[in-house]
């Protein structure tokens, strides 16, 4: 018995250890990729410097970092909707810089959808499906627009294209993805037994099963909102125009040769590559992409650039970092707790009285 309970009290000790054992190692890997780029000249770490010198660039660079922020915020929220679930602009907002924090030091972009989901479903148990329905949804879309991005830019590069098969290649990887994610998803939308087929597998686990019929549910109801998603699209498009410019700030603020229009094209390719959870926010490993892939398209520092835009990030995160360790609240209400609310201030008002 004592055993028993000595096991259960040292198991999530264990897990955690176990976690941060495993963050450290990406986190050195990540550091290790830095290093081997520095030592091997693909990264001046020196030209970092540029950017105290063109502060009023990085002034410019935080400011459309907060414009593809608001974006996202009024994104998720017209998702929420959707799902008769309430969440202000101001509190999407910082829902927003939570998640961009957390994205920033969790192995790839997962942490921050994580970090979301646990702030937006408090004391929202009976809800939490269609909460994570809307934030799965709002990641797809963002990944979406990312995808396609490379796509839209391609037409204003042709000779570029042509001359370079390697290019040609990714652009095809590029097309085949955006098309499988909007296939896949319309089929989840559209197909009933599609969504019951991987619930299958979790027969086993009937909680789990029930939670995740209503999550594949609740994203099926979108396919009446088409308006919303289409907006959320449109949405997504210009916030990661905007965080493209950024990295094309970046590219101009680093880069010893001429600014190349070329960023917008291999950027986006590299930013996919960076969501890979292998590093705590692609670190390192999205430097080594950039390097590659700019110096595919004729462009030097790639990597230089990418880590400009963390610093960049950085700044912004502390924004995050600060509504972090305010803490926050219930943020998501159900419409009709939203509705009551109203109704009954509007009774005490009627009635002169102070609300209790």
């Amino acid at each position: 018995m004592n055993s028993a309970k000595t096991f259960a009290a040292e198991t999530p000790s264990r897990s955690s250890i176990r976690r941060v054992v495993f963050l450290i190692l990406r986190l050195a890997v990540g550091i290790g990729a830095l290093a081997w780029l520095q030592k091997s000249g693909a990264l001046d770490l020196h030209s970092l410097a540029r950017l105290l010198r063109m502060w009023p660039l990085t002034l410019v660079a935080v400011g459309t970092l907060f414009l593809d922020l608001l974006l996202m915020a009024v994104r998720v929220s017209l998702l929420f909707r959707v799902q008769r679930l309430s969440l202000s602009s101001g509190n999407a907002l910082q829902l927003t810089l939570i998640g961009f924090l957390f994205s920033m030091v969790l192995p790839g972009t997962a942490g921050g959808e994580i970090a979301k989901f646990y702030y937006a479903s408090r004391e929202n148990q009976g809800r939490r499906p269609e909460i994570a329905a809307a934030l799965l949804l709002d990641r797809l879309i963002g990944l979406f627009s990312m995808i396609l991005l490379p796509l839209l830019f391609a037409p204003f590069f042709p000779q570029l294209i042509h001359s370079i098969p390697a290019i040609k290649d990714i652009l095809r990887i590029d097309a085949l993805l955006a098309v499988g994610l909007l296939l896949a998803v319309i089929l989840v939308m559209s197909y009933e037994p599609a969504r019951f087929w991987f619930s299958g597998w979790l027969t086993r686990w009937p909680s789990l099963q029930g939670l995740w019929n209503r999550m594949t549910q609740a994203i099926a109801s979108y396919r009446e909102a088409r308006v919303t998603l289409l907006l959320a699209v449109i949405l997504s498009l210009l916030g990661n125009s905007a965080f493209l410019a950024v990295t094309a700030l970046a590219f101009y603020a680093t880069s010893p040769g001429p600014f190349a229009l070329r960023v917008f094209l291999m950027a986006p390719i590299g930013y996919l590559v960076a969501a890979l959870p292998l590093t705590p926010g692609g670190l390192g490993v999205g430097e080594a992409a950039f390097n590659a892939l700019f110096a595919l398209a004729g462009m030097g520092g790639g990597a230089a650039a990418l880590l400009s835009v963390r610093v960049w990030n950085a700044i912004v995160g502390l924004f995050g970092l600060a509504v972090y360790l305010r803490g926050m609240g219930r943020i998501v209400h159900w419409e009709q707790e939203s509705s009551r609310e109203e109704a009954v201030g509007g009774l005490v008002v009627e009635s002169g009285q102070e609300p209790v």
